[in-house]
């Protein structure tokens, strides 16, 4: 079985699918299929907006209680699996807009248990060496969820709600799958005792992680505008053709993928450069599909940096709490995560209510500025640490 012949790659594969799952379905299939919701539960855009918002929030509520669950990594992926699958079959069942909200928020929650989880799989079943590589690696599989879930929109079309069964299943596969690759201690890193329970981690150990903390909440109120309402403005420009926004959303998921290099980025460079050059192209690409969300060459072009960005943007963030924290990664990475949703879900709500009121250039122009600003907090991270050579990455 592969698991037995080959534990690493199986816990990076599992573990990208886990990934991809919660991510790339549960969660980011939100907007994905925000148009179709509006239509059948006549929502408007400050509504949708603050669904979104309140399932970035379930995933910082998530993340959080990941810090008290740190020396029980299993149940935190159990958590993982068992609330992104419910809220998907909840979505799949909805009634009503108030049903649907309160099963969006759930199945956010799942993206928010997992990535702590992994977080600590991987550094318990893999060298330290090939640590990082591994975080990013899996880290894309949100990119690979996307395309899955732009698939089961072309497959579901006009039985939306079949796709979202299709989800739960599959949120169910990659958690089991996990669960299976972890092998529960850390012979992996050259022991042979199990990994025992963490020290009680304090704020103030958390304090090197301020200004990438700041720099998250930026970045994610920017990122807002494509993964709420993106989908939605390149429907509207061209309302009689679905499938070319639907295909817009599989190329933001297939450059996803390529955000797995951001290892290699932070190797040439340091977390801090890579930061910037990240966020300043999330925030170029947010601007230009607000600008042209109808022209096929410009549209698929912004979302495909933008996905790549993001998606390296997020693995920048894990390898800061590794390098920054690094006896505490697991919960750096949370800590990072929680900023990145809060942002997100602040930047949901607003970009909602802007939409009601001013056009998609000015609110996708207003994201853009967010990102701009988000490379400021990076600039003040020190250089001894920000720039440390990553010389044990290696690819797995």
């Amino acid at each position: 079985m592969a698991f037995e012949e080959d534990p690493v790659r199986a816990m990076v594969a599992s573990g990208m699918a886990l990934i991809a799952a919660t991510y790339g379905l549960a969660r980011f299939g939100y907007g994905l299929f925000l148009p179709r919701f509006s239509e059948t539960f006549q929502m408007g855009s400050a509504i949708a907006g603050f669904i979104q918002a309140g399932s970035f929030l379930s995933f910082c509520l998530a993340a959080v209680l990941t810090l008290r669950l740190a020396a029980r990594p299993r149940l935190v992926v159990m958590c993982a699996g068992i609330t992104a699958a419910l809220g998907s079959m909840g979505v799949a069942l909805a009634p009503n807009v108030d049903f649907l909200g309160m099963s969006v928020v759930l199945a956010g929650a799942g993206a928010g248990f997992a990535t702590p989880g992994l977080v600590t799989f991987i550094e318990r079943n893999i060298a330290p060496a090939r640590q990082e590589s591994a975080q990013t690696i899996v880290n894309a599989g949100t990119g690979a969820g996307i395309v899955v879930a732009g698939i089961l929109m072309l497959l579901t079309t006009g039985q939306w709600r079949l796709g979202w069964v299709a989800i739960a299943a599959l949120v169910t596969v990659a958690a089991i799958a996990t669960l299976r690759a972890d092998r529960g201690t850390d012979r992996a890193v050259g022991r042979d005792r199990p990994v025992g329970p963490p020290s009680q981690v304090r704020v103030r150990d958390l304090m090197p992680l301020a200004w990438p903390i700041a720099a998250a909440v930026l970045a994610g109120a920017s990122s807002a505008a494509i993964w709420t309402f993106g989908r939605t403005v390149m429907a509207v420009s061209r309302p009689a053709d679905e499938t070319y926004s639907i295909l817009a959303w599989m190329v933001l998921g297939a450059f996803g993928v390529l955000g797995m290099t951001a290892g290699k980025i932070v190797q040439a460079w340091s977390p801090r450069t890579a930061w910037n050059l990240t966020s300043l192209a999330m925030a170029g690409a947010t601007v230009v599909l607000g600008v042209a969300p109808g022209s096929p060459f410009t549209a698929y072009t912004s979302v495909a940096l933008f996905a790549a960005s993001y998606t390296a943007l997020c693995g920048v963030l894990i390898i800061w709490a590794i390098r920054l924290v690094p006896g505490c990664a697991a919960e750096g990475t949370a800590a990072l995560f929680i900023a990145l949703a809060i942002g997100q879900a602040l930047g949901s709500a607003t970009l909602g209510v802007l939409f009601d009121h001013v056009s998609p250039v000015l609110a996708f122009t207003v994201a853009g500025i967010l990102g701009i600003l988000a490379v400021l907090p990076a600039t003040k991270c020190r250089p001894d640490t920000s720039s440390r050579p990553a010389l044990r990455q290696r690819t797995p």
